[in-house]
């Protein structure tokens, strides 16, 4: 019976994890995975960087294998998909970065401060260690409008679900698309960030006791709203 149990105990922690492999636009929702996402290490894991907050796999966790670029238009939607509903408590967040005039965004690895964030999910007012909290909880789609004062060109948009439910030790979930941003404008994104290098390992926003109380502030810098 104790054999039973570990094991249906083992299945739902494999079926808790996910993956997001799916870029979302104006256009509609990729249906093919890894498609204008990069592959993730882990494809059949759907595990977590197991890194954490301070390893160079929290920027895009790839596999080296090559994607395609999707299109999205500057004040429009753009998100990403996760292969199943996502089922631990904490923040989803958004970012981008703008590879260099002439640099191939497929070849391009987001290496130094360029990254800016562009959504970054409201915590619950109370229940914090409860998924269905959280306005991620359970959810597979998760968007944000790029700003319309975004600049034309080619970007990396990342995604990250930091999930808390163990304190201390942040399981955090990252992938990356590729998107060409059309009819942009002249704004200036920032404050500009390197991942890794803007969490620490002991940052408050990925060891924080969601069960201790307190209010949760995400880590990173502010949102850039254009």
């Amino acid at each position: 019976m104790r054999a039973v149990t570990i094991a249906l105990y083992l299945a739902g922690v494999v079926q808790a994890h996910y993956h997001f492999p799916y870029l979302i636009t104006g256009s509609g929702k990729d249906t093919v995975r890894w498609k204008h996402v990069r592959q993730v290490k882990n494809p059949d894991s759907n595990d977590f960087v197991s890194g954490g907050p301070t390893s160079p796999d929290i920027r895009c966790y790839q596999n080296g294998k090559k994607a395609e670029t999707g299109t999205v238009a500057a004040g429009g939607t753009l998100g990403i998909g996760a292969s199943q509903g996502v089922f631990h408590p904490g923040p989803i967040q958004f970012y981008m970065a703008k590879a260099p005039d002439g640099v191939d965004i497929a070849n391009w690895d987001g290496a130094g401060n360029v990254w800016f964030k562009t959504y970054s999910e409201k915590p619950p007012a109370s229940r914090l260690g409860e998924t269905a909290s959280w306005s991620s909880g359970n959810k597979q789609d998760f968007t944000f409008t790029v700003p319309k004062s975004t600049p034309s060109g080619d970007y990396l948009v990342r995604i990250e679900h930091i999930a808390l439910h163990n304190t201390g030790k942040p399981q955090i979930y990252v992938a990356c698309g590729q998107v060409k941003v059309t009819n942009g404008g002249s704004g200036t994104p920032g404050p500009l960030v390197a991942f890794p290098g803007v969490y620490a390992a002991n940052d408050p926003g990925v060891v924080f006791n969601l069960y201790g109380g307190g209010q949760y502030k995400a880590p990173g810098p502010a949102v850039w709203t254009g």
